[in-house]
C-alpha cells in the first residue's frame, strides 16, 4: 500500500512546514521589536544630541577653552552614539524584512504541503473506493477473472477427476 505511505510523508511533510512557519513567524516577531527598540534608541539619541547642541551653542559669547573642548567630545560622543544607533536601527529594518521573506517561503511550502497531502488523500479516499467495488463490476477485472478461473482449473487436475483425465491420454 504505497499511497499510505505517501500520505504519512505527506503528513509529516506538512507538520514540519507547519513548524517551520511557526519558528518563521517567531523570528519576524521578534525581528519587528528589535527593529522597534533600535528605532526608539536612535530617536532618543539624536534628540539628545540636537539638544545638547543646541545647548551649547547658547552658551555665553566666550567660553572657556576646556569647556568648549568638554563640550565638543561630548557632542562628538552622542553623535557617535547616534550614528551606532541608525546602523542597529537599519540592521534591524533588513532582518525584519528578510523574516518576512522567509515566513513568505515557509507559507508557501507549507501550502504546497497541504496541497500534496490533499491529493494524496483524495488517491488513497480513491483506491479503497476502487477496492470496494465488486471486480465484475468494474469491468477492468476480467483479466483477473480470467487467471481465478485458471488456478481453479488446476487445482481440478489435482483431485478426484485427474485420473480420469489421465487415462484419456
Amino acid at each position: 500500500m504505497g499511497e499510505g505511505r505517501r500520505l504519512k510523508i505527506a503528513k509529516r511533510q506538512l507538520m514540519l512546514a507547519q513548524i517551520a512557519r511557526r519558528e518563521a513567524r517567531l523570528a519576524l516577531a521578534n525581528a519587528i521589536a528589535e527593529e522597534e527598540r533600535s528605532e526608539q534608541i536612535y530617536e532618543r539619541s539624536r534628540d539628545l544630541l540636537q539638544e545638547y547642541a543646541r545647548r551649547v551653542g547658547q552658551s555665553g559669547p566666550v567660553a572657556q577653552a576646556q569647556s568648549l573642548q568638554s563640550h565638543l567630545a561630548f557632542v562628538e560622543s552622542l553623535r557617535t552614539m547616534t550614528d551606532n544607533a541608525q546602523g542597529v536601527h537599519k540592521d534591524a529594518r533588513d532582518q525584519a524584512e528578510w523574516q518576512m521573506r522567509a515566513l513568505a517561503a515557509a507559507e508557501t511550502k507549507m501550502s504546497a504541503h497541504e496541497t500534496r497531502g490533499d491529493g494524496e488523500r483524495r488517491a488513497l479516499d480513491s483506491l479503497r473506493s476502487r477496492r470496494e467495488i465488486a471486480p465484475e463490476l468494474t469491468g477492468a477485472s476480467a483479466k483477473a477473472s480470467e487467471v481465478h478461473m485458471a488456478r481453479k482449473l488446476q487445482i481440478g487436475e489435482h483431485t478426484g477427476d485427474a485420473p480420469s483425465r489421465r487415462g484419456k491420454r
